[in-house]
């Protein structure tokens, strides 16, 4: 398993799993590696952030979690601190299976708590992965409606020869993405190689600077 802070007002997050301190002061945006748990179905998982919109420590998670034999996770860390909290974890099992010879197996998760096209919206976008200059408009998105914390399945893409490939997220149903993408939801160019699976990850920027969104490209597979 891994895990990722997505909580972009939590600050750093401390991680204990049945006891046992996993991960301490994690920053935001960021992903550790995978680590080994023994399977079970009641599992203690502790998360504690700290550093955040209050400065100190501003909000725990302590909760249940079931692992099985043989699987790998990603466990985000995700929501809000402040009041309403929605500040929890998903956890989502991830595809190690190797992708086609000649292909690239990536999935886009929205994670950004704040992104509302029309307030009180899900957040939903829609993602277009493509060789880096490939125009969008008339075409069809390859992720569709990615609401905050769906967990779409992976998509394999065939790797140019270059291995360049680019990652770029619209508003759901945006009928002119090429000029609609969302700045810091663009991966630019990425280079790819065959056999690989990542997981492409739409963050809230903290900072506001140079746009109000991040990413985060995690590393799933070779």
């Amino acid at each position: 398993m891994r895990i990722v802070n997505a909580a972009p007002d939590a600050g750093t997050i401390d991680v204990t799993i049945n006891g046992n301190k996993i991960l301490t002061a994690t920053a935001y945006g960021t992903g550790s590696n995978y680590f080994t748990e023994a399977p079970g179905t009641n599992i203690s998982l502790k998360i504690v952030s700290s550093g955040g919109v209050n400065g100190s420590t501003s909000a725990t998670i302590d909760t249940k979690i079931g692992l099985v034999d043989k699987v790998y996770y990603t466990i985000a860390v995700v929501g809000l601190t402040v009041a309403p909290s929605t500040f929890t974890i998903l956890q989502t099992e991830d595809d190690h299976t190797a992708p086609a010879a000649t292909a690239v197996k990536i999935r886009v998760l929205q994670l950004d708590p704040l992104y509302h096209v029309i307030p009180g919206d899900p957040g939903a976008v829609d993602a277009y992965v493509s060789p880096p200059s490939n125009k969008l408009n008339g075409t069809n998105a390859d992720f569709n409606n990615v609401t905050f914390q769906s967990t779409p399945s992976w998509v394999s893409f065939t790797v140019p020869t270059d291995g360049n490939l680019r990652i770029r997220a619209v508003p759901a149903g945006n009928t002119d993405p090429d000029n609609n993408v969302v700045p810091g939801w663009d991966s630019e160019t990425v280079l790819f190689k065959a056999g690989q699976v990542r997981t492409f990850v739409l963050l809230f920027n903290p900072t506001g600077t140079p746009f109000q969104q991040q990413n985060l490209m995690l590393n799933d597979l070779n």
